[in-house]
């Protein structure tokens, strides 16, 4: 059950934790991260949520499913975002 809320939680923690250095991104990428992560993050966990409470065993199991392709996306959409960045940067300076 603690690693269950612990999934749940982290996806979320991650993002408020990160909120704060997204500022280091250029003005349209970190509208990006912080609309579009937020929306990965937030509608993730509750959907995940939703299969835990509601859904029985199997739901237990898609929940657990869910949040780690959650993770996964959330994490591939912030490093895309910031080799984006470094890629703009570079070639602002040429």
């Amino acid at each position: 059950m603690v690693i269950g809320l612990l999934i749940f939680i982290f996806p979320i923690a991650l993002y408020l934790a990160t909120f704060i250095i997204s500022r280091r991104l250029k003005s349209s990428l970190c509208w990006l991260y912080r609309i579009v992560g937020g929306i990965i993050v937030i509608l993730g966990s509750s959907i995940s949520f939703y299969f835990a409470a509601y859904s029985g065993e199997q739901g237990g199991v898609t929940a657990f499913y869910l949040q780690i392709v959650v993770i996964s996306v959330f994490l591939l959409f912030s490093v895309t975002l910031v080799i984006l960045n470094w890629a703009l940067k570079h070639k602002a300076e040429v």
